[in-house]
């Protein structure tokens, strides 16, 4: 028994993926560009604990780099996703300017990349799952980049580093927990769609 399958199919996935990528890249740069004018500076919300001010929550663009990131590694599923975080990264940081910490924060994007990819076979909810660990795996490996540059390299400023980026971490999970569902629900029905009606035509 052979199995065909129709050409016209692979042609129609492999065009959504490009435009898929297409987008993602143009929300990016758009979307990081103009939110770094509308978003207020940081630090965002106090809370005072024995007469000293503490920052509790700090808003960020995080969430938008890191939801294409994972988008992009499930829903486009081939070694090109890790082009789309970096080529966003790239193309905006020529505008703001950056420094060497975009050695980890280049190379976080593209992990959660990697993480995406890894459900790409995998349960929605699995997939909203992993995205929660994407998050606190780059949080992990960028403040260990802030650290190596920023602070005492001792047991005590790694755990300074650490702790201070907590306000940061919570706004990662609270805003990925938020954006990365709303955003991917309608590819995941897209992508559940084409697997049913795939035009699989088995000949004896």
């Amino acid at each position: 028994m052979e199995i065909h399958i129709n050409k016209n199919v692979l042609q129609n996935n492999m065009r959504n993926k490009k435009l898929l990528a297409i987008t993602l890249i143009s929300i990016g740069v758009i979307g990081r560009i103009w939110m770094r004018w509308v978003l207020p500076q940081a630090p965002h919300f106090y809370i005072t604990l024995n007469g000293v001010s503490q920052p509790v929550f700090m808003i960020d663009m995080f969430f938008l780099i890191g939801a294409i990131s994972i988008i992009a590694g499930r829903y486009i599923g081939n070694k090109y996703a890790f082009v789309i975080p970096i080529a966003v990264m790239a193309i905006t940081d020529i505008y703001f300017g950056n420094n060497w910490i975009l050695l980890f924060t280049w190379s976080g994007f593209a992990m959660m990349t990697f993480i995406g990819y890894k459900t790409k076979d995998k349960s929605f909810s699995t997939y909203i799952g992993f995205g929660l660990v994407s998050v606190i795996a780059y949080d992990a490996w960028t403040n260990f980049g802030t650290w190596l540059g920023w602070y005492p390299h001792t047991l005590h400023g790694l755990i300074l580093c650490f702790t201070l980026a907590i306000p940061f971490t919570l706004w990662h999970i609270v805003s990925m927990n938020i954006i990365l569902p709303l955003a991917s629900l309608p590819l995941e029905y897209t992508k559940t769609h084409e697997i049913e009606n795939k035009n699989i035509v088995a000949i004896e």
